[in-house]
Formats: structure tokens, sequence, C-alpha cells
């Protein structure tokens, strides 16, 4: 805890489960190469020694055999010796967690869901569009949350078609899966009263509304085919001492590990 947290109570905090209708599933590349197309592309990064960094430790989240030091040759051949990882995606996994789906993920829903529904007004004394407004005001305190199974339940291909210059192609692609599972998460949300006629919590009407959207649109990877879509079976509101800390898992930790 900080010196002022106890001082100042800035946040709402709410617990939150989802029951997945059928399949969640895995979108985490396991092939290196392709891994750092995604980092690229999702991230934004372009540093070379970040790409290797941001690499090696994806791919220790992912479950591989990553040494201090590796070079990104290195951690390409040592990815190999893992039966299935070529055009596979997948989940990340924790020695203790399990599965999990990282909380950036929830996040990244929640604001599609307050986008959908509530652009073009202004929220706020400042009159912020309302994604940015949830972006700034509201968090998910998990970076990982877990799926409460230690492996997938199973592999899905799935067909893709595309066009280029050598005209139209098939693609072929697995995905990992975990068949309805269960998560449970926490929402810390600024209560701060921005002015006299626009609270800084969302009501509970505007939370039902950003989550009934979200079940149908859906979390995790093929959201396009139906998968990830779930109910929300609890949101409640709790104490800030009911609310865990925050993860123990540090950047420092993950630089000491690649090196």
């Amino acid at each position: 805890m900080g010196i002022f947290d106890e001082e100042v109570q800035l946040w709402n905090y709410y617990r939150v489960t989802l029951q997945f209708r059928d399949k969640l599933m895995g979108g985490v590349p396991k092939d290196p190469n392709i891994i750092e197309g995604w980092l690229r592309a999702k991230a934004g990064i372009t540093n070379t020694e970040e790409v290797r960094q941001a690499t090696a430790r994806t791919l220790i989240e992912l479950g591989y055999d990553v040494k201090p030091g590796m070079t990104y040759e290195e951690m390409v051949e040592a990815s190999k010796e893992v039966a299935g990882a070529k055009m596979t995606n997948g989940f990340k996994a924790d020695p203790l967690l399990g599965l999990y789906i990282e909380g950036r993920q929830v996040k990244a829903a929640i604001k599609e869901s307050v986008n959908i529904h509530y652009a073009g007004d202004r929220w706020g004394r400042t009159k912020k569009g309302p994604k940015s407004y949830a972006a700034e005001r509201t968090f998910v305190l998990e970076d990982r949350i877990a799926l409460g199974m230690p492996e997938p339940s199973g592999v899905e291909l799935f067909v893709g078609h595309v066009s280029g210059a050598g005209g139209e192609r098939s693609t072929l692609t697995y995905f990992e899966y975990a068949q309805r599972p269960t998560i449970t998460f926490h929402l810390m949300e600024s209560k701060v009263v921005l002015d006299k006629d626009q609270p800084g919590s969302l009501t509970r009407e505007q939370w039902a509304t950003i989550f009934v959207s979200m079940q149908e649109q859906g979390i995790g990877a093929l959201r396009s085919q139906g998968h990830g879509r779930f109910d929300v079976t609890a949101f409640d509101k709790i104490a800030a001492s009911e609310a865990p800390k925050m993860s123990e898992i540090t950047e420092r930790a993950f630089a000491e590990l690649i090196g």
C-alpha cells in the first residue's frame, strides 16, 4: 500500500464473476516468429531489444524453457522442441494459477462496450469521450485472471481465407480452448465527484448496460465466430479491504529472469 491510501478513499471496488457459455479461445501465438509480429502490432513495440525481451517474456509465460541471456535465434530453436507450437495460438500459464487471461483483455472489452453504447456523449468536467473516461478511471486489479484449469480443454482447427497478390488461399491455424471456464476478477473505479451533474463513478444501470453488451461481444480469440461469450453471474460492490493486492510479479522479476 502507498502512504496516502488510507487518507484518501478514491476508489470503488467490485468483485465480478463470469461464466463462459462454451469455448474461450486462446489468442497468444506460440511460434516466436509470429509472436514478434504480434508484439509489434498489438503492443506497438519496435525497438529490437525490447522485442527480444518481450518475446522472451511471452515464451516464459507460455511455458517454454527460456534461459537468461538467450538470443532471439536461440529462443526460436528452443521453441521447436515443443510439439504442436507451429501455427498454434494458445493461453499463457502460471505455475500457481494454471492457464490465465490477462486483465488488459477485460479492460479492452469494457472500453469497447462503453464506446458502443455511449460514443458521442461527454462525461466529466473536461467533457471527455466515454471510452477515454473509462480508460482513465476504471482498472482491472488482476494482471492475470485464472481460468481454473492447468491445461487447455482441447485444440480446435480454424480455416481462414485471405486474398493477396497470388490470389485467394486458405490458412490453417490451431487454437487452444478452455471449455466453459469461470473467472473472477476485481474492478477498481474512481468515485471522485467531477461536477454536480456527473459523479465520478458509473451507475449500476450503466455497468449493467456495459456488461450485458460485453456478454455478446465476448472475450478472447475468434469472437467473430461466436466464441468467448459469457454470462455475468456476480457483480458485487466490496470494501477496499476485500480487494486483492496488486500482482506480485513485477517487471524487475521478469528482467532478472530474461537477462
